[in-house]
């Protein structure tokens, strides 16, 4: 009788302590409060990423206003901002108008929405990740523009890799 007793003592504290444990609150490791290690550049590191993710930074949307319209990479209007915000819009654009895309860095996305009568063109960033080259759009070199952001459309641009832009254009 003994022996049962002790076992069904140990089988009752087995399930207790499996039952406490599946109702335990897992805990939340504090947002760190200095800059860390860099996450890729030095915008980006630990610090940063969490107090931007828990305030909700990086939503906002910048509006490009009148883009430039004269043809050509060296010529476009740079997209600047891009740790504050990755969505942009182009409003006034007189004929053809054109955007230039930051610097390619892994995980980077940029959402530019065409309110403009008229296609805009993106080219990459002339400075690329990569020194001595332009950062490429769907593997086209820097110098050809994606053409694909006609008016009322928005071009869905990410970079999965340093150097390189995949865009894609939705109505």
């Amino acid at each position: 009788m003994l022996k049962f007793a002790r076992a069904l003592g140990a089988s009752f504290a087995l399930v207790l302590l499996g039952f406490l444990a599946a109702q335990a609150v897992p805990t939340t490791l504090p947002l760190p409060t200095i800059p860390g290690p860099f996450l890729g550049d030095s915008f980006n590191n630990l610090y940063t990423v969490s107090s931007n993710y828990l305030a909700g930074r990086g939503h906002g949307a910048i509006n490009l206003g009148s883009i430039s319209q004269t043809s050509g990479q060296a010529n476009c209007t740079t997209i600047a901002g891009i740790n504050d915000s990755k969505l942009f819009q182009a409003t006034t654009s007189a004929s053809t108008g054109y955007i230039c895309l930051p610097t390619a860095y892994a995980g980077v996305e940029v959402i530019i929405a065409n309110a403009t009568g008229q296609t805009v063109d993106i080219y990459s960033n002339a400075t690329s990740y990569t020194v001595g080259t332009a950062d490429k759009i769907n593997g086209t070199a820097g110098t050809s523009a994606y053409t694909g952001l006609t008016s009322g459309k928005t071009a869905i641009c990410v970079s999965p890799v340093n150097g390189l832009w995949y865009c894609g254009s939705i109505s």
